[in-house]
């Protein structure tokens, strides 16, 4: 599909526009705004309305009704226009002609998988990097929401022609790794007999550790017995964190999660590449020594310990080695942009990532998305079903508990600048009542649909959509129609959870058409035309699942 009703709207009200224009003598300033086009919360005012009238009062020292009803009368109709009305203050609003719509049925079924998709993000290499969870542990529910928000992203990046990669950035350098080392060899050293040992005041008391430990016993034996734990420290860490990078994997698999690279923090320092940005820094003048440190100069001059790049012991700051990070995904291996999915307790760190990006003349080629964290529900479901680790949850628990399918949905139902309430005792039923059986059930119920119409002899083929003249048809055609409308939205803004919202909008209105309207039955000609406008309904739902990851389900 090449356009959109939105796209046909706004080119008729923008040559409405140049009429008047020309017309009335409005000159540059009627030519120099730009006509965007937005959908009326209430469809007693039409399909589309445009709002260009209230933005051109102040230029053109006149009425914003006025200006609208000029442009109104000058919208040539007809192609796909039947109406254009000007309404106080100012709006133009536009309604698409009913034969329009229905034609639209056979170019949504012609399109197939093509149905949404463009070509606008071609030649577009992007990194989408999400999750990065501490390696220090399994991926707990704090950071898990970042998966599905970071693997849909990539998914309609990937929609809209995009060379898109998702990478995994593993933060296997610092003093957390010490006391994680410390902490594996403490229980390494217990399960070998022997006792007065303690965890680091700060390291990691969790049960999980004595897993890693026994695995390190398992393969070694008893080779390390005769060391203490400081000095066994960076080997254990070493040693430990391949053991929970792959237990991260299984659980990136098991959500349905692929990525295509997993890149160490350390690979940066290793091959000098942390040195040379900030050779280039210091070239470019973005460096200030103060106090013994390597700063980053601040436009703003707000500077905290933070902004410091090398500490006076020499050693890098985190802050320092992901501006070098990010450096080389945009200079050395080419991505056009990249995206970073962060827990919205980054929201110092990405302001300091801006800055950085300006001293680094990146700007404008980096996007960091935050999201709220999780607040769980009812979660006494999970601890009848998940195995505990410490005081934590991992999210393996819970995809156990519900599925891959409803936890992926539940992880996207509100804005990433939301928190989100995830309620497991909804989860896990498998009703109407939940949101992500519900919407597989429509799709899963027009399957059904078409097994009948089989086994009646019918099917969509033929079928004259001009028939389709029923309110409740056109309104189904209406809400199909905002697919590709919001996939190019969710493209340019990022605001994933817009698909499960219109998912479920999408089934809601299937399911009460097909209450109220028989699709097979004995007039032939009109169960075609029914057949193929549901056929263009159940295309849009695997479109949506399928950026969503979710399954779509043939029965249930």
């Amino acid at each position: 599909m090449t356009g959109t009703g939105r796209d046909l709207v706004q080119a008729a009200v923008a040559a409405g526009l140049l009429a008047a224009s020309d017309a009335l003598g409005w000159g540059d300033a009627g030519r120099a705004v730009a006509v965007e086009i937005e959908r009326p919360a209430d469809k007693a005012h039409g399909d589309y309305a445009a709002n260009v009238a209230m933005r051109l009062a102040r230029p053109l020292k006149k009425p914003p009704l006025e200006i609208a009803r000029a442009i109104a009368e000058r919208v040539v109709l007809g192609n796909g226009i039947a109406s254009v009305e000007a309404v106080a203050p100012g709006f133009i609003n536009v309604r698409l002609e009913h034969a329009w719509l229905a034609r639209q049925v056979e170019v949504i079924v012609g399109a197939g998988e093509r149905f949404g998709r463009t070509d606008t993000l071609t030649g577009q290499k992007i990194q989408v990097e999400f999750v990065s969870a501490n390696p220090t542990g399994p991926v707990t529910v704090a950071n898990a929401r970042g998966g599905p928000i970071g693997d849909v992203l990539a998914n309609v990046l990937a929609f809209h022609g995009a060379t898109v990669e998702r990478e995994y950035y593993i933060n296997d350098a610092g003093t957390q790794l010490d006391v994680f080392g410390r902490s594996v060899a403490v229980r390494y050293l217990e399960l070998g007999g022997k006792t007065g040992m303690t965890i680091p005041e700060d390291g990691y008391p969790a049960e999980y550790v004595v897993d890693l430990a026994r695995a390190i016993r398992e393969e070694h034996g008893g080779a390390f017995d005769d060391g203490a734990p400081e000095e066994l420290a960076e080997r254990f860490a070493r040693l430990a964190l391949d053991q929970v990078i792959e237990w991260h994997k299984a659980a990136m698999r098991k959500f349905g999660i692929s990525f295509d690279a997993f890149y160490r923090e350390t690979s940066l320092l290793e091959s000098g590449y942390f040195n040379k940005t900030i050779e280039a820094l210091r070239a470019a003048g973005e460096i200030e020594d103060r106090d013994g440190a390597v700063w980053l100069r601040s436009d703003d001059k707000v500077e905290d310990i933070e902004s410091v790049l090398i500490r006076k012991t020499g050693v890098p700051t985190y802050f320092g080695v992901d501006l070098a990070y990010h450096r080389e995904a945009l200079i050395e291996r080419g991505f056009d942009r990249k995206i970073d999915v962060w827990g919205a307790n980054t929201h110092g760190h990405a302001r300091r990532m801006t800055n950085a990006m300006k001293a680094l003349e990146l700007e404008g080629r980096w996007v960091v998305v935050l999201y709220q964290y999780v607040k769980f529900l009812h979660e006494g479901v999970l601890v009848n079903m998940a195995r505990r680790r410490g005081q934590f949850v991992l999210l393996e628990d819970v995809i156990d508990t519900v599925g891959k399918d409803v936890s992926r949905w539940f992880f996207l139902m509100a804005g990433a600048d939301r928190t989100l309430d995830f309620d497991l005792e909804l989860a896990v039923q498998q009703s109407n009542e939940n949101p992500a059986y519900y919407v597989q059930y429509a799709h899963a119920r027009i399957a059904s649909i078409f097994r009948t119409a089989a086994e009646k002899g019918q099917s969509s083929t033929g079928a004259d959509v001009t028939l389709l003249t029923d309110p409740a048809e056109l309104d189904l055609v209406r809400l199909v129609l905002r697919f590709p409308e919001l996939a190019l939205e969710i493209r340019d803004k990022h605001n994933v959870h817009l698909l499960t919202g219109y998912a479920l909008e999408l089934a809601g209105a299937f399911h009460a058409f097909y209450k109220s309207n028989r699709v097979v039955g004995e007039d032939v000609a009109r169960s075609k035309a029914r057949l193929r406008l549901v056929e263009a309904v159940g295309l849009t739902l695997r479109q949506t699942l399928g950026l969503l990851g979710v399954s779509a389900p043939e029965s249930m």
